[in-house]
């Protein structure tokens, strides 16, 4: 099961621990507030986009969007 952080920035991280999660944000982003990240549920609901990044007008759940094959990464962006 992952986890998932919001950066407090717009982005969502899911990985497979914690401390995973954290090294891709700050491997991404070397400044970035640690205090400022909070744990999201995995059933927390983002709008699907397509292969082209356009909203589908579907939702999905974080959990579902998640590949655990590609470790820690940004699962949602507002940006």
């Amino acid at each position: 099961m992952a986890v998932f952080f919001d950066t407090g920035g717009g982005d969502i991280y899911g990985g497979p621990t914690t401390e995973a999660v954290i090294a891709a944000m700050l491997s991404d982003e070397p400044s970035l507030d640690l205090t400022k990240i909070e744990e999201v549920s995995g059933d927390t609901q983002m709008v699907e986009t397509d292969e082209n990044e356009e909203p589908t007008g579907d939702t999905i759940s974080l959990e579902d969007e998640y590949d655990e094959t590609l470790g820690s990464y940004i699962v949602a962006s507002n940006n």
